[in-house]
């Protein structure tokens, strides 16, 4: 047998486990580390998870990984993908005094990649040091230390393919959540609400992050490149604090390139750190919306929901896709349409319960416009309903 055919490549996810193996590939692409389906590396790349390449000796090592994300009050330090270069790259990682336990990953596409991972103090981190836990992998490493060096931590890679990198921290500092909202909700009950999608390029964008910030001396946020690298500034201002937890809010404007969100600081002891939010965000010229309404079903009735489909960029030709966990849709129209520069098009869904479908059931629409002219963009919004009890 072919050694690329024996690969199992995993995909550790910020929003789950998946496996599979090459015969579960019909789209893969072939590298020297084995096959890698399109979609899972693209979905571990926004959820802020890592695509690992596995032998299938190897799978059992892997559970190192799965055992430190799951851990409580964690946090990504960094996180980051590229090509690699003739050139070696080194990443830079900083350490800072509130950090308990820390895991670095990295995972190859090349089993030419070499890895040289190195301590504040220029130490060397190998296999048998003690107090460190080290997995080797055939094209990666995991490595975990309780108590870590304070300091910045070097990362040097060279060979050929793609890396990628991620550190997480075990540490009384992380982010609870970041996400992009705008004002709505009923006259005198006004308020700011998460958007559906990703966020409208070509104007700005309002910004609500919580940080634990127990042990932050300073906080100062930054929009990140998947590389890792800074690319602007984020001007947030705290607009709720408690002992533990305070809330932030911004007006940004949007880069052309996907992003994430970092903190970044001193630390109560002044020490630098740095923590990112996992999830990517990337600004889209099409915008879809739900016109909301009491978000209730009835059973054994068909109700019609409608959404708005907004395209903010040049004329194209969109393509809807819709699902729904409980397959209620019975009818979307129109499924396929072409919109001008600022045009828009309303989407009628037809929701048909059927009869003895038990109250307290949700279902999420999830409507999805993509671009099948022009340049490539898409964008999505969720309608969530309920069969309400009747307490008669």
């Amino acid at each position: 047998m072919n050694r690329m055919t024996a690969l199992l490549a995993i995909a550790l996810l910020g929003t789950g486990y998946e496996s599979f193996s090459q015969q579960q590939m019909p789209t893969a692409s072939l590298q020297s580390c084995g096959r890698a389906d399109p979609t899972y590396i693209r979905t571990a790349n926004e959820t802020g998870g890592i695509p690992m390449f596995l032998q299938p000796s190897e799978v059992a090592k892997s559970f190192h990984l799965i055992r430190e994300s799951t851990l409580n009050n964690v946090s990504t330090v960094l996180w980051a993908t590229g090509s690699l270069t003739p050139q070696p790259r080194t990443i830079e990682i900083p350490v800072n005094s509130a950090i308990q336990r820390i895991t670095f990953t990295f995972s190859f596409d090349s089993d030419s990649t070499r890895l040289t991972l190195t301590s504040p103090s220029g130490k060397p981190i190998t296999t048998g040091a003690s107090g460190i836990e080290v997995t080797e992998l055939h094209c990666g490493r995991i490595v975990t230390e309780i108590r870590p060096e304070i300091g910045m931590w070097r990362a040097t890679i060279t060979g050929k393919g793609r890396f990628w990198v991620r550190t997480e921290a075990q540490s009384e500092l992380y982010f609870v959540d970041a996400e992009f909202v705008r004002e709505a909700g009923r006259p005198g009950h006004e308020g700011l609400f998460r958007i559906e999608g990703q966020p409208v390029a070509g104007k700005p964008a309002t910004l609500r992050a919580t940080v634990s910030t127990t042990e932050a001396r300073s906080t100062e946020f930054y929009l990140v490149t998947e590389g890792g690298e800074r690319i602007q500034k984020a001007d947030m201002r705290a607009v709720s604090t408690s002992d533990d937890m305070n809330e932030y809010l911004g007006t940004v404007q949007l880069p052309s390139l996907p992003f994430r969100l970092a903190v970044a600081g001193l630390d109560a002891n002044n020490a630098p750190y740095q923590r990112f939010f996992s999830n990517l965000f990337h600004a889209e010229s099409v915008e879809v919306s739900w016109n909301r309404t009491d978000g209730e079903l009835a059973a054994g009735s068909t109700t019609q929901t409608v959404f708005t489909v907004r395209n903010t960029g040049e004329a194209r030709t969109f393509q809807l896709t819709v699902t729904d966990a409980h397959q209620f849709v019975s009818r979307v129209e129109p499924r396929e349409f072409v919109l001008g520069a600022g045009q828009s098009v309303t989407i009628r869904l037809d929701l048909k319960v059927p009869a003895g479908t038990r109250a307290g059931t949700s279902d999420d629409v999830i409507v999805i416009a993509t671009s099948t002219s022009g340049s490539s963009t898409s964008n999505s919004s969720i309608a969530r309903y309920t069969i309400p009890n009747r307490w008669d």
